[in-house]
């Protein structure tokens, strides 16, 4: 009797609580009638790899937060109001925030990393302004700015402000570079978001930076399906080699050489990481670093690189053997240099030149471990078609 006198008034209340119906949008995916406690963002996104920034959902509106929008930089963080619905009431801790409404549907482009994530989305249609051209290697992107007006604001290297400003983008996404310019950008009522993903220190953690730029869009679904393939892919890459014994795994030198100066990838770097899982060894693993580090003294590079079999990431500029002795002749006796194991990254430009590595290798991993998979351990992968990598010619 105690239960069933409990029981029927729970269910009267359960009956007759009322049913929110599904949010409708309109064609520029703005909500058509604003209901409170409706969730407007049916598919979100889960940060899995990506170390430097984070997405919290709430009914009408997500708040993404950038650890580290530049070098030094404090925590910034967004909030995305969904078109059609009202500001949300907010405490102190986002005070300051910047709200952008969204979908955006126009977009001014700072960094060229930005430029893979926009095509996988399907939104390079809303670019509207970029950095500089000279620098973009994306072929669809290429071919949007020939076809539709897109400001340039920064061709000189310096941010152009009013043309920003004139224009009235819905957001600016920064290249994470922390520019003294788009603070006052900001103030002048253009949000000005940054893409840092060029911070993190995984490649998965790099290119999970899709979903971030998927957040302005609402394009979750798409991001979620796109990166996830990607993880698919890299997982199988990674998975050809994962047997292969310490001993046979060939030890790897990567950087370049300016000025008499190398850049070494630190240890704990992205490019330390794809060693790695393509089955190598990076001479410098015990260093602690997650981006470069420059070696002064040659003759230290040189100890620790003569034992290296391979060389990636060199510089451009090499083509021969004899391209590496004008830099300096230590670099051209190295064993890798001798065998031609000596590996430069342009191999894929752009219909201007451009080395798409550096905008399309970010947001495809795989097909970066899969290159050096081929470089490494040849026998695990066949025949592979190089994305990426060339190799010197040996006079």
């Amino acid at each position: 009797m105690f239960r069933a006198f409990w029981a029927a008034p729970l269910l009267v209340a359960f009956a007759v609580a009322p049913a929110l119906a599904a949010p409708v949008f309109d064609e520029r995916g703005c909500a058509t009638a604003y209901e409170p406690g409706t969730d407007y963002f049916g598919t979100k996104s889960e940060v899995e790899y990506a170390a430097n920034f984070s997405v919290a959902y709430f009914d009408h509106y997500k708040v993404v937060t950038v650890a580290q929008p530049y070098p030094g930089g404090a925590r910034e963080s967004y909030v995305l109001v969904q078109c059609g619905t009202p500001e949300p009431e907010l405490g102190p801790d986002l005070a300051g925030a910047q709200h952008i409404t969204v979908p955006v549907h126009s977009l001014f482009s700072g960094g060229t990393s930005q430029s893979p994530a926009l095509v996988a989305l399907g939104e390079v249609g809303a670019v509207t302004g970029v950095a500089q051209r000279d620098l973009i290697a994306t072929p669809e992107l290429i071919e949007h700015m020939q076809d539709q007006p897109v400001v340039e604001y920064a061709g000189s290297g310096v941010v152009n402000i009013e043309a920003v400003v004139a224009a009235a983008p819905d957001v600016l996404i920064a290249g994470g570079n922390g520019e003294a310019e788009m603070a006052r950008i900001a103030a002048a009522g253009v949000p000005v978001v940054n893409y840092a993903d060029w911070q993190e220190t995984s490649p998965l953690g790099r290119a999970e930076w899709l979903k971030f730029m998927g957040l302005f869009f609402n394009a979750e679904t798409r991001a979620n399906a796109v990166f996830s393939d990607i993880v698919g892919r890299y997982d199988a890459a990674k998975a050809l080699v994962s047997d292969v014994p310490e001993s046979e795994r060939p030890l790897v030198l990567s950087g370049q050489s300016f000025g008499g100066v190398f850049f070494a990838a630190g240890g704990r770097s992205f490019i330390a990481r794809l060693i790695e899982d393509a089955g190598g060894r990076y001479v410098f693993d015990d260093d602690t670093g997650t981006g470069a580090f420059q070696i002064h003294d040659l003759e230290r590079l040189i100890v620790r690189a003569r034992a290296a079999k391979v060389w990636i990431q060199a510089s451009i500029n090499y083509h021969t053997l004899a391209d590496i002795g004008q830099d300096d002749p230590r670099l051209a006796a190295l064993p890798a240099a001798q065998a031609g194991q000596v590996w430069v990254p342009d191999a894929l430009k752009g219909p201007n030149g451009g080395v798409q590595f550096y905008e399309l290798g970010n947001a495809r991993p795989d097909l970066v471990l899969m290159d050096l998979i081929s470089i490494l351990h040849p026998d695990r992968v066949g025949d592979y078609p190089r994305v990426f990598n060339r190799s010197i010619v040996l006079d």
